[in-house]
């Protein structure tokens, strides 16, 4: 089944997204489908590529060329325009396709169509990895493997109106994207250049009741003065780390909330949730397994999944799992009290003076304080020490004196922290950038 399939069982006059000037029912869809079924069906053997122009026509080109095309490669916009070149290869693109108002538009790439392309049963949705720490690897699922966790329920789909918060065009938007089409939902889509003042004042004006975000984006959401008007009755937390003040402080916020945080990544999918209100997870789903989703703790700390059938590989045909049909996350783990918590990306570690220190877990420690609302920590060479650690922070009370606050924190890390994780250098800012993903800007 594809996405046009499915959307046949919603009532068409839904409306399936909503932007600052636009409501696109399902039966819209449908419609400009069939308005551009002639130039579809010259695209059947075809891998194609959709460019990050707008976050809506996203949604329409998508929603009537999967089943329809033999590859979609998604590229956001925050990719390295160097690696284009790269991709297109790799994906066997044949053609860049964007909407002119309700008209299928193509650019050729490369007119041959790759033997292997052919072969193709299913859409497959080539998606980059986050990229955080190296070049982001191009991942090919499916409608299917995609959807395997996703919530299928039209009747009560229809009392939800999502607020969009992660770039569509990765694997965390993709899942809300689904959700939406699965529950036959709405989801309003705020510009890329909106600021958070205007994304909240665009939920508020259609009545957002559902949202789905990093950790760090609901803290710049708590921060606004327009957080007061939204009416969220469930919330969802990924793509970083879930602590224990940012669920608390959604459950102080906003009353008879339910609130899940889940760890998805492109690799391994989406893996598991929690929904008890508690940071980290369940040492039972390393024991008994979560669903059909087997879990390891290796002897350096190191979280790995098993996620069943595994149906996602790399493009590159590099490999992703080990013959066990375990991935390596690359997140560090530690278990307390029957729960395991998650440190950091091992790969992300600081030096300092051979200590090995986690930017994640200094910066959880801090977010426990009652002083900070953001906080980032990164390194900065040291010919001493190897690094120095260092700390951006955004503070509750921005009225109160600069230098009392330092002193407040810097002694509060004193008593925390050990002294190789202590912030070298400790700077107090207005406001921390987030990417595109809605996660911290980290360099």
């Amino acid at each position: 089944m594809n996405i046009l399939e499915y959307i046949s069982n919603i009532p068409s006059d839904r409306v399936a997204f909503i932007s600052e000037n636009e409501r696109f029912l399902y039966i819209d869809i449908v419609k400009l489908f069939t308005k551009n079924k002639d130039i579809i069906n010259t695209l059947k053997e075809s891998s194609i590529v959709i460019n990050s122009r707008s976050k809506l026509e996203f949604c329409k080109l998508l929603s009537i060329l999967d089943g329809n095309v033999k590859r979609i490669l998604f590229l956001p916009e925050d990719i390295d325009k160097n690696l284009f070149e790269k991709y297109y290869k790799e994906s066997n693109v044949n053609f860049e396709v964007y909407l002119d108002n309700s008209s299928l538009k193509i650019n050729i790439i490369d007119e041959k169509i790759n033997e292997s392309v052919k072969n193709i049963k299913n859409t497959q949705w080539i998606i980059p990895t986050s990229g955080t720490t190296n070049i982001p690897k191009l991942v090919a699922h499916t409608f299917q493997s995609l959807s395997k966790t996703t919530k299928r329920n039209i009747d009560s789909g229809q009392k939800y109106i999502w607020g969009l918060t992660f770039d569509i065009y990765r694997f965390s938007g993709i899942q809300v994207f689904l959700q939406v089409i699965f529950s036959g939902s709405s989801m309003i889509i705020p510009n890329s250049f909106h600021s958070m003042d205007e994304i909240i004042k665009l939920f508020v004006k259609n009545s957002c009741n559902i949202i789905s975000a990093t950790p760090s984006f609901y803290r710049k959401i708590l921060m606004t003065k327009e957080s007061d008007k939204l009416n969220i009755k469930s919330a969802t937390l990924g793509g970083e780390i879930s602590d224990q003040s940012i669920l608390s402080a959604l459950k102080n916020k906003f009353k008879n909330i339910r609130i899940i945080h889940i760890y998805a990544s492109t690799e391994v999918g989406v893996g598991f949730s929690v929904n008890d209100g508690l940071e980290g997870f369940p040492y039972s789903y390393i024991e008994e397994g979560f669903g059909s989703i087997k879990m390891r703790i290796d002897g350096n700390s190191i979280l790995w999944i098993n996620p069943g059938k595994i149906e996602q590989e790399y493009v590159s045909r590099d490999i992703m799992y080990e013959n066990d049909g375990f991935i390596n996350t690359g997140d560090l783990v530690k278990v307390e009290n029957n729960r395991v918590f998650f440190l950091g990306r091992e790969s992300g570690s600081i030096n300092v003076g051979g200590n090995k220190v986690l930017p994640e877990e200094v910066e959880l420690k801090l977010l426990a304080s009652e002083l900070i609302s953001s906080v980032i920590v990164y390194s900065k060479k040291s010919s001493i020490i190897g690094s120095l650690v260092c700390a951006d922070v955004v503070v509750k009370d921005k009225k109160q004196d600069k230098k009392q606050l330092k002193n407040e924190i810097m002694n509060y890390c004193r008593n925390n922290l050990e002294n190789f994780k202590i912030p070298a250098i400790l700077r107090i800012v207005d406001n921390l950038e987030i990417t595109h993903s809605g996660k911290i800007k980290r360099t």
